[in-house]
C-alpha cells in the first residue's frame, strides 16, 4: 500500500501544478486568514510537515470526495433558464429541463470565457480557475451558486411586490431584456438607454409626485453590462439601491452589490442569466398572488361568520 501511495504522489507531483484538490471549498474566515492558511497549505499531492507519504494520499482522496459531494449537493429548486438554440438535440437525446441544466448550460453559453489574462483586475483573481491560450478562464463552480443565489433575490423582491429594473444597453440585449419584463409584468421594467440624473435628478423627470411617494425608485437593478454603465451604478448607489451585475474578468466585481462572474461579451450568456433570473421573479409573483388570493378567501370567510 504505502508503495502504491509513494507511486501516486509521483505522478501528482510530475504534473507541474500546484494547486490544491479543495480549491473550490467556501469559507467564512476573513480574508488575510484564509491567505495565510492558503499558504500554509501543502500543494496537491504534497505532505504536510511529519505527514507520511500514505497519509498524505489518503488526505487528498478524501478531499477529492467532499470536494465531489459538495459538487453534486449544488442542485436547486430554482429554475435555470435554458435560451432557445436554433440546433435541435441530437435524435433520441431529450432536451433537458431548467431544473437539470446546471455547469454545462452556463459552459455551453461561453460564460467561462474572460478577457486576456493581462487585462484581468486584481479583485477578480478569486473568482478565476485558470487561464488558456491568453485568456482568463472563470470558475463556474463559483458562477453557479451566485446566480441560484441572486436568482432567490430577485424572487423574494418581486414577492414582497418590489420593483425590477432591467438595463442593458448593447444592441443584442434588446430583445432579452424585453422578454423579462413580460415576464415580470408589473412588477418589472427595462431599459436599453440610461437617462443620466433618472434617480439623482428625478424631480426633473417625474414631478414633484413621485418624489413624495418615492415610486420613482426601483427595489433592484440588474445590470447585463454594468462596465458600460458606470454612471448609473453611481446613481443606484446614491439612492441606496441594491444592483446586480454580470461581471467579466476586466471588471471590478466590487462595482455591483451582487456580482455574477460570467462572461459579459456573449449575448447567450446574458440571455441565460437575465432569462433566469426574471423566471425566479415570475414564481416570486405568482407566491405573491396566490397568497394575496388565500388572504382574501380567508377575509370573505371572517366576514360571513361575523354576520351570523
Amino acid at each position: 500500500m504505502k508503495g502504491s501511495a509513494g507511486s501516486a504522489l509521483r505522478v501528482l507531483k510530475s504534473s507541474g501544478t500546484s494547486r490544491p484538490v479543495c480549491r473550490h471549498f467556501a469559507t467564512s474566515a476573513p480574508i488575510a486568514q484564509t491567505q495565510a492558511e492558503s499558504s500554509a497549505r501543502p500543494g496537491k499531492g504534497e505532505a504536510y510537515p511529519g505527514e507520511s507519504a500514505q497519509e498524505a494520499w489518503k488526505r487528498n482522496l478524501n478531499e477529492a470526495r467532499e470536494w465531489r459531494r459538495r459538487r453534486e449537493g449544488q442542485r436547486s429548486t430554482l429554475p435555470l433558464f435554458i435560451p432557445p438554440t436554433s440546433t435541435p438535440p441530437p435524435r433520441g437525446r431529450p432536451t433537458p429541463t431548467p431544473t437539470e441544466a446546471t455547469l454545462s448550460t452556463l459552459l455551453a453559453s461561453g460564460a467561462a470565457l474572460g478577457h486576456a489574462h493581462t487585462l484581468t483586475s486584481p479583485a477578480y483573481v478569486p473568482y478565476i480557475y485558470g487561464k488558456r491560450a491568453g485568456l482568463s478562464i472563470i470558475d463556474l463552480d463559483q458562477s453557479l451558486p451566485i446566480l441560484r443565489r441572486t436568482a432567490a433575490l430577485v424572487r423574494d423582491v418581486v414577492k414582497a411586490d418590489g420593483v425590477v429594473l432591467i438595463v442593458g444597453t448593447r444592441e443584442g440585449h434588446q430583445k432579452m431584456i424585453r422578454r423579462a419584463k413580460e415576464r415580470l409584468e408589473d412588477n418589472g421594467f427595462a431599459v436599453g438607454e440610461w437617462m443620466p440624473g433618472v434617480l439623482t435628478n428625478s424631480e426633473t423627470f417625474f414631478g414633484i409626485e413621485p418624489m413624495l411617494n418615492k415610486s420613482f425608485k426601483p427595489d433592484l437593478v440588474i445590470f447585463l453590462n454594468p462596465s458600460e454603465n458606470t454612471a448609473a451604478i453611481r446613481e443606484c448607489t446614491a439612492r441606496h439601491i441594491p444592483t446586480i451585475g454580470v461581471v467579466d474578468t476586466d471588471t471590478d466585481p466590487r462595482i455591483v452589490t451582487y456580482p455574477i462572474p460570467a462572461n459579459m461579451e456573449s449575448m447567450r450568456t446574458a440571455e441565460l442569466i437575465v432569462g433566469t433570473l426574471s423566471i425566479a421573479g415570475q414564481e416570486g409573483r405568482r407566491l405573491r398572488l396566490k397568497e394575496a388570493e388565500r388572504k382574501a378567501v380567508e377575509s370573505r370567510a371572517r366576514g360571513r361568520r361575523d354576520r351570523r
